[in-house]
């Protein structure tokens, strides 16, 4: 009896096609989002617990140290105070190019509120690298970007005593490269591939020096001759300014027309010069700075998502391929949803059948256990 009963009781009627879909898409996307929080909140307690043995980064509230020195980082790195320090240092930096307006150099209250305004600022910088000294402490020397906070910081004050040290007082605009980080990524960057542009620079160099020894022995003694109205190539040193005017392009078709005059085929070397040191050069720098670029965009990647360095490239790869792939991949991805959309279709045509099966057998079992009463009825009479 309790197996025909449940036989007996009402099945449950399938979900439509288009919900289970709807029902299997949101599953999917769940676990997706929850796999994903998994992996970032595993990395981001992996980074803290990194942080904190290691020392490294601004983790203050997994670090044992005195409350006021807590107090202190809770301070300085807090958003507003950042946004107050980079208030100051961009109004610092305006009131130097202020200063050099000849109107204020010619009144001497606005140059001694000048001086005012510029030294309160500078307090207040100096209190901000000593909160950042107690609190950070030995890790202090170890933070290149408070490091150079640092240094601008002694030279401003230097340049109170020494005149001569003034003009670096605008050094303190260069701080905005440590409040802000998209400005750090930027130079982190560019400092990542230095060994490529010291490579550039030797190149250029080994240029410069070939011509400059060519041009010299060619065209020494034209100005002594009046062929040329400045001495461009009397000797080496002076070879190679004029060599680095013609690099940057700077009227050097006028050098090229004054030698020419004298020797036709000097135009050739000129053009050979421009081309090797102007066009390509340059565009090798271009290069670079592109790698750079891609170094950061790598980078980036690497820290929203908790990939590693090798993951981030070879996601940065598959985003640098053409629009023909990407365009594959999409396809793809399409596949695999249509693939798992014919499953789930399968899976509702089973559960179909499933049902009418249940139904089956529950009308066998009714019709047997109906004969089974009326047979036992007929024997008890």
């Amino acid at each position: 009896m309790p197996i025909a009963s449940q036989l007996n009781s009402p099945v449950r009627e399938p979900p439509p096609l288009h919900i289970s879909r709807q029902r299997s898409d949101s599953f999917i996307e769940n676990n997706a989002n929850d796999r994903f929080r998994q992996i970032t909140n595993a990395e981001s307690n992996n980074r803290t617990a990194e942080d904190s043995k290691n020392g490294d980064g601004h983790s203050y509230d997994h670090r044992d140290i005195n409350p006021y020195r807590r107090k202190v980082g809770e301070i300085v790195h807090d958003e507003r105070f950042d946004v107050f320090i980079l208030i100051l240092i961009a109004i610092n930096s305006a009131l130097y190019g202020v200063a050099t307006f000849p109107s204020m150099k010619q009144n001497a209250d606005l140059i001694s509120d000048f001086e005012k305004v510029d030294l309160a600022i500078l307090i207040v910088f100096t209190i901000e690298s000593s909160m950042n000294i107690f609190y950070e402490g030995k890790r202090f020397v170890r933070d290149g970007w408070l490091m150079f906070d640092l240094i601008i910081v002694i030279i401003s004050w230097a340049a109170t005593k020494v005149k001569s040290l003034q003009v670096f007082r605008i050094f303190r605009a260069f701080r905005f490269l440590t409040k802000v980080q998209m400005l750090r990524n930027v130079v982190v960057a560019l400092f990542s591939v230095v060994p490529a542009i010291a490579a550039i620079t030797v190149l250029l160099l080994l240029i410069l020096y070939i011509f400059s020894v060519m041009y010299t022995q060619l065209f020494k003694n034209f100005f002594e001759e009046g062929y040329t109205t400045v001495n461009y190539f009397g000797r080496l040193d002076l070879t190679l300014f004029s060599l680095f005017q013609i690099m940057c392009l700077d009227e050097w078709s006028g050098i090229a027309y004054e030698v020419g005059e004298q020797d036709y085929w000097a135009w050739l070397i000129f053009i050979i010069f421009v081309v090797m040191s102007a066009f390509v050069v340059v565009n090798l720098i271009i290069a670079v700075i592109c790698d750079a670029l891609q170094i950061l965009r790598k980078a980036e990647r690497a820290m929203l998502f908790g990939l590693s360095e090798d993951e981030a490239g070879e996601w940065e790869a598959k985003d640098n391929n053409s629009n023909e792939q990407v365009q594959t991949e999409e396809g793809r991805i399409q596949q695999r949803i249509n693939d798992m959309h014919r499953m789930l279709d399968e899976v509702v045509a089973s559960q179909e059948k499933m049902h009418r099966t249940i139904q089956y057998l529950s009308i066998v079992v009714n019709s047997q256990e109906t004969k089974d009463l009326s047979s036992g009825s007929k024997v008890m009479q």
